[in-house]
């Protein structure tokens, strides 16, 4: 059984409480919640080994971020380990940063984190229309005034919007993932698990099921169902459940 994870989507609250264990790495932490809601109820009869890959932005240009080294020195050192062993099952797991596609693993797919400037639409509302009650000693003003102008308030200064404000993006990670279940209805699995609760991977999802392949899909933020709509004329069994 594959089960290829959103890693990324984990959710903040997730994520930061396996940072927190200090006893273990955060790796360990997020497959053993993972693993503790598939194994051993969600587990096809006689499969014996399990491939866990964990999706994301592992390359920030040609180099691999500090997040990717980190998890992968703790994949090498404690992967592949049998589990489940005190249930008479004795099932291998492999846990793998998915650095490639399942159907070309030495071709590393590069420049899959980005950094780029702030997005392009948002607005910054000047705080005086909304109730601001110093509209000249605003502590807000200064950003306000940096944000609308595009530089800094001092004259003197040279300092412009796009050389100080950056965001991290994601590229290719969702459509790698989808890529790979694509193998697997390919290899004609019999079940696979996706770990994750963004909306862009039910259609892969989805042609899963229309080709036979049993899904779980283990949502990843508490609450969070599967719109109804999407349910709608699949062919295969779905189970839904959450970390």
């Amino acid at each position: 059984m594959d089960i290829l994870v959103d890693y990324y989507n984990l959710s903040q609250r997730q994520r930061h409480r396996a940072r927190q264990d200090r006893h273990r790495r955060v790796v360990d932490v997020v497959v053993d919640q993972i693993v503790s809601v598939i194994v051993p109820e969600h587990i096809s009869s006689g499969e014996d080994r399990i491939d866990m890959r964990l999706y994301g932005g592992w390359y920030e240009d040609e180099t691999p971020t500090h997040d990717a080294q980190e998890i992968d020195d703790a994949l090498r050192a404690n992967y592949p380990a049998v589990i489940a062993r005190e249930l008479g099952l004795g099932i291998v797991l492999d846990v793998q940063l998915a650095y490639s596609l399942r159907c070309n693993p030495a071709h590393h797919l590069l420049h899959t984190l980005r950094s780029k400037a702030a997005p392009r639409g948002l607005e910054f509302l000047a705080p005086s229309a909304h109730g601001c009650k110093l509209p000249d000693a605003c502590p807000l003003r200064p950003g306000y005034d940096f944000f609308v102008r595009g530089r800094c308030p001092e004259q003197s200064c040279r300092v412009k919007g796009p050389l100080v404000t950056r965001r991290h993006e994601q590229k290719l990670v969702d459509t790698m993932l989808a890529s790979d279940v694509f193998f697997n209805v390919h290899e004609q699995a019999r079940r696979l698990a996706v770990v994750s609760s963004d909306d862009d991977l039910w259609p892969p999802i989805s042609m899963a099921l229309q080709f036979g392949v049993d899904v779980v899909h283990v949502q990843t933020e508490k609450g969070r169902t599967t719109k109804p709509a999407y349910l709608q004329a699949n062919g295969a069994q779905y189970v839904q459940l959450s970390l």
